[in-house]
């Protein structure tokens, strides 16, 4: 009997330490589990600090917790960090490799990726999507479908991912194609499908999918509610949204962000206020919303009430800014931000139209920050903007070592650079040696080729990019038009302006009518001109008529200059330009009581005619000029050249013409890129 009871004290001891072991191990583990989840909370705040603090004050640490520090840095766009965690880490899974990976090819280095990619021992079908992914997002999509077609397991991530892709790069039809491969048409790679056709605005394909589906979730209808906002069907997505059988915080901001898109601001802001929970997102949806409908007090009331921000906040307010080209409050809000992304930087860049616009590249550079399509776009427009081409030469060998020599939108820009800066061969090259032209590539050339006095080349390409598959618009046709003036090809001009609506279906825009205007007005055609410009809807700026008044000067009309006039003061009583260009006409006739009216005009406005300019860039350094200016040092040199070379003009019986030139409003109209 005593040993039975020694016996059972025993195994009851045992039993109560080993309970007492599971109980400290299950609690550490509960302990962990905290920790790390609030780390990730933090990240996901944009709270790195606090997310730093809280791992450096942990007692134990496991791999799930250096992976959030390294997920966490990621997501905020801080690889430098995130690499000094997976270079400290004691020990590495998976998920740490996978999640530098990520990390790269979100960030746009994509040969760092790869090589941590074919370094990895044990790739799982999640190294192989992220891989895939970085090609894709980074608009590699053809070395994204190698690896896909590498892969020996796919799942549904595989297969979205790359019908994403294309969706985003315009092929449709190989997206298509792609999906009708697909083993299963799981409801995520339906969705996959939804998004892409939202994303192309084809309502129709995506209505038929919608209703083809066995089973929809949340994502599916959230698909269809983004689809239809786009098409301007916001009571058919707000009907839909209405039937959900239930709602995430996600299908509750496709719909507010379908209102802000269609200019339906106060729907919008009674959806917000009534959503059960709001995410960050949600709150930055209306942010923008206010942002594009250009109610930027609103928006930094709502900025202001924010329970917390993130960068993306900071970016959309910065954005605001530059839209009301309030560059002084952008830098001061830029300068405050706690903490900047490349968003931020290439947000801050594309306000400037200056030289300092190059200067805060640089100090991106400086600050570690990684150049993307958006900042080599940017600045490359500027350099042709400013016709600085040492600047754009140099920065093509930066994106070429950046792996960017492929993006169509970056080698569009340096069409525009290159022709912009007089080098139209080079803009050709560039033309010729792209492997897929997509529009703006296609509208770059073109607009190109027209500015430089080569209709025909320009008018070759139209055809050509339209048997490439390519529609035309806006752009394209401003092309082509500024073409047909600068040769006097009036029939064509008439034809080209005629089939915008009747065939493309594209409202001609103010800049249209503009060339067809200058077009005339370069023939002597001032009547048709006329009869033009009256058709012109009220609502769209009177661009127009400026340049008719410049073709009755030129003409020597004065009586219908005399009329333009009257109408353009009407419209416009403090147009600098045309109250100077008025006042001079008023001179040469000897009107100069009216020209006194004018001058009398301008001083009641204290308006003042900014003196116009030309410069060169020689060896970096710019030189620039304004009429009759002689403090140049070599002034003496350039006017004994210019004399020169003037005697050369006439003794060839070389005919100036000293015509009217289409005026854009903008450098972003024929800017393409």
């Amino acid at each position: 009997m005593h040993r039975r009871l020694k016996w059972a004290s025993h195994i009851c001891f045992r039993s109560v330490k080993s309970y007492s072991w599971i109980r400290y191990v299950s609690s550490n583990a509960n302990s962990l589990y905290n920790w790390n989840s609030r780390i990730t909370c933090y990240f996901k705040k944009g709270d790195v600090e606090a997310a730093c603090k809280l791992f450096d004050e942990m007692p134990q640490k496991n791999v799930v917790t250096w992976n959030c520090m390294i997920s966490g840095y990621i997501r905020n766009g801080m690889i430098n960090p995130a690499q000094k965690v997976f270079d400290a880490m004691p020990s590495r899974n998976v998920v740490s490799w996978t999640a530098m990976l990520s990390g790269y090819a979100k960030n746009g280095n994509l040969e760092v990726a790869r090589r941590m990619f074919d370094g990895m021992d044990d790739k799982n079908v999640v190294c192989w999507n992220s891989m895939i992914s970085g090609y894709v997002s980074n608009g590699r999509v053809e070395e994204g479908r190698e690896l896909f077609d590498l892969m020996q397991i796919k799942n549904d991530v595989s297969w979205a991912i790359i019908i994403e892709g294309y969706f985003r790069y315009g092929d449709v039809s190989e997206a298509e194609r792609l999906f009708s491969e697909a083993p299963v048409k799981s409801v995520p790679l339906c969705n996959a499908m939804l998004a892409g056709y939202a994303e192309m605005r084809r309502t129709e394909d995506a209505d038929k999918l919608f209703m083809r589906m066995d089973t929809h979730d949340v994502a599916s209808w959230t698909s269809m509610i983004t689809c239809l906002s786009r098409a301007r069907e916001v009571e058919k997505a707000r009907s839909l949204f209405d039937d959900m059988p239930e709602k995430d915080v996600v299908a509750w901001t496709a719909m507010i962000q379908g209102y802000c898109e269609n200019n339906n601001i106060e729907e919008a802001e009674k959806l917000f206020a009534a959503m059960p929970h709001r995410d960050i997102i949600a709150w930055n949806s209306m942010l923008s919303g206010y942002l594009q409908n250009g109610r930027l007090q609103d928006a930094l009331h709502l900025f202001h009430k924010m329970p917390w921000r993130n960068t993306v906040s900071w970016n959309l307010m910065l954005w605001g800014y530059v839209q009301q080209d309030d560059i002084t409050n952008a830098r001061e809000l830029f300068e405050q931000m706690p903490r900047k992304d490349e968003t931020s930087w290439n947000t801050m860049v594309s306000g400037y139209q200056n030289e300092e616009a190059l200067l805060l590249y640089v100090q991106m550079l400086r600050n570690n920050y990684k150049p993307d399509q958006s900042t080599f776009s940017n600045v490359v427009s500027l350099c042709g903007v400013l016709a600085l081409h040492a600047w754009g030469r140099a920065l093509h060998a930066c994106v070429t070592k950046s792996g960017f020599q492929n993006d169509t939108m970056i080698t569009s820009a340096f069409i525009s650079m290159y022709s912009r800066c007089g080098f139209i061969n080079d803009a050709s090259s560039l033309f010729r040696n792209m492997k897929r032209p997509d529009t703006i590539a296609w509208n770059a050339m073109i607009v190109s080729q027209a500015c430089h006095g080569s209709a025909k080349e320009a008018l070759d390409l139209f055809p050509c990019m339209i048997q490439a598959g390519y529609e035309p618009d806006h752009v394209t046709f401003l092309g082509v038009l500024t073409a047909c003036a600068h040769s006097g090809l009036v029939d064509m001009g008439w034809s080209y302006f005629i089939s915008m609506e009747k065939r493309w279906s594209i409202i001609p825009k103010a800049e249209h009518y503009n060339c067809m205007v200058d077009l005339l007005g370069r023939s002597g055609m001032l009547a048709e001109a006329f009869d033009l410009v009256k058709q012109i809807p009220v609502d769209l700026p009177a661009r127009a008529w400026e340049t008719l008044f410049s073709c009755c000067r030129v003409h020597e009309n004065f009586d219908l200059g005399d009329l333009v006039a009257k109408k353009l003061l009407s419209l416009q009583p403090s147009n600098i330009g045309m109250c100077v260009l008025l006042s001079n006409m008023y001179s040469a006739r000897g009107m100069w009581k009216d020209a006194a009216r004018v001058r009398a005009l301008l001083k009641k406005y204290d308006l003042k005619k900014e003196l116009a300019c030309s410069w060169i860039e020689i060896n970096g350094c710019i030189s620039q000029f304004v009429s009759n200016e002689r403090c140049n040092p070599r002034a003496k040199d350039i006017y004994k050249e210019l004399k020169s070379l003037s005697a050369l003009i006439e003794d060839s019986g070389t005919v100036m013409y000293q015509g009217c030139y289409s005026k854009f409003s903008s450098s972003e109209e024929i800017n393409v890129s």
